[in-house]
């Protein structure tokens, strides 16, 4: 976890989606070889016992010059073209970047310490770089370093403009996708524009200013860029990508955390319980409900699916459960059908709506076994439908002038049905329908059946 959590928030508020993180021991093997933290520790090291420094807290020329070559270090990072600003830390008072960045890193990580004009290793160094907590603590700080540094340089480049944060939206993007999915840069800077108000020249210069980004986030050991090998067949230019590594994910995993955006791992996430897991569906991009979803069905066999399901979706304002748990239920329906025919003539008119929905799209019947269930359940069907667009703020005078005259008569037509029904919304769909509805004669029959329902649920006394 970060030593020292940097609010960010200008990050979306919805659910990042579920991840699996390597074991905290491989993590730490893999920061342990990143570059700059290998340059860093190994800098550290070469201090031992001790070597002499400048009033600005560097060693002398020469010694910096035998470092570099001691130690190969090397400038991994790609160098920006003319026009684009490469964030610096520290400046480059030995004129030599390859050494100055991990020097004062290894000193502001307290791996070597300054004083008296000698710098030598931190006490007990080796044996806290061999902790592999220690170690992902100090490369969370270098990632998260390296992070606000490019924060700053891509708020500058047209503050008024760009809105959310650029850098927080581009890493949110390569967390969300699939792992090891490589991103042309190409498609991540189309994801970033905003719309209207980004100059031409600010949009020329985005692609350029993140390709030195990644370059130096690839220091770090967070991301993979670079084009692919040239293909004759395609000619001589080849696609610029970009894919987060396991140690990115966890390292972009700590900034959504610290800055209140859910992000929950994959094994905590398959155990959730399914109102939770319902709930929070709505909050996931496209991609991460895929893999929410993916992630909580693969943990259970398809009837337990159902079970536990059905179990959270029947009662009042539940419709948007229940349109969720029609679409997950969907993915796993193949072995339901028998099932799902048994739950729609329950007598529970939400689940028979919920069972009614899922086997009529789930191309599983055959066009008269379709038309055969929407006879029997096409009442309490068109209730959700109605249901959810009203749970969803649609203006009911709209909606209801938007449908066509069959699905609202299967409604009207079973007002009374519906009135002495324990479906949960369907006082509330009655209601809107007297309220709102153009015709009159139609919303005055809605009102007789909403003033039955709601009398009907007074007295307890229902129909199935």
């Amino acid at each position: 976890m970060p030593s020292h959590p940097t609010p960010h928030r200008d990050l979306p508020p919805c659910s990042a989606r579920p991840a699996a993180l390597h074991p905290a021991a491989r993590l730490a093997f893999t920061a342990s070889h990143s570059p700059l933290y290998a340059n860093t520790l190994a800098l550290a090291r070469w201090t031992g016992p001790a070597v002499p420094v400048t009033a600005r807290g560097i060693p002398e020329l020469s010694l910096v010059r035998e470092a570099v070559e001691v130690l190969a270090l090397q400038q991994e990072g790609e160098r920006p073209g003319p026009g684009v600003r490469r964030p610096d830390r520290f400046g480059s008072p030995s004129g030599t970047p390859a050494f100055d960045l991990p020097w004062w890193e290894a000193v502001r990580l307290g791996m070597l310490e300054v004083r008296s004009g000698r710098a030598r290793p931190a006490p007990n160094l080796e044996e806290r770089s061999r902790d592999p907590d220690q170690v992902l603590r100090w490369w969370t700080d270098m990632f998260e370093t390296t992070v606000e540094c490019w924060r700053g340089d891509l708020a500058a480049l047209e503050p008024d403009a760009t809105g959310v944060g650029l850098l927080p939206r581009v890493l949110r993007v390569l967390y969300d996708a699939p792992d090891r999915c490589r991103m042309p840069l190409e498609q991540l800077t189309e994801a970033l524009l905003p719309g209207p108000g980004l100059s031409e020249h600010a949009r020329s210069r985005l692609p350029e200013l993140l390709r030195c980004m990644f370059s130096q986030l690839g220091e770090t050991g967070a991301v993979r860029a670079g084009r692919l090998s040239p293909v004759p067949d395609r000619g001589p230019g080849s696609p610029y990508l970009v894919r987060l590594t396991p140690l990115g994910r966890y390292g972009v995993r700590g900034l959504l955390l610290a800055s209140g955006v859910p992000a929950p791992l994959v094994e905590d996430f398959a155990k959730t319980d399914a109102a939770t897991f319902l709930d929070s569906l709505p909050s996931f991009s496209d991609d991460g409900r895929l893999i929410a979803v993916d992630t909580w069905t693969a943990a259970r066999a398809p009837a337990r699916v159902l079970w536990e399901l059905s179990r959270v979706v029947d009662g009042p304002g539940l419709v948007l459960r229940r349109r969720e748990a029609a679409r997950v239920i969907g993915t796993v329906c193949s072995e339901l059908v028998p099932q799902l025919r048994s739950m729609a003539s329950s007598g529970r008119p939400a689940l028979s709506a919920l069972a009614a929905a899922v086997l009529v799209t789930s191309g599983m019947l055959d066009q008269a076994e379709v038309n055969a269930v929407l006879d029997q359940h096409a009442p309490w069907v068109m209730v959700d439908i109605t249901a959810t667009a009203l749970a969803e703020g649609e203006d009911p005078v709209d909606f209801l002038s938007g449908i066509t005259e069959g699905l609202e008569s299967v409604i009207i037509d079973n007002a009374d049905l519906l009135a002495r029904s324990e479906h949960p919304d369907a006082l509330r769909v009655l209601d809107a329908l007297a309220r709102h509805h153009p015709d009159p004669g139609t919303a005055a029959r809605a009102r007789e059946a909403a003033d039955l329902a709601w009398a009907c649920r007074s007295r307890g006394r229902f129909r199935r």
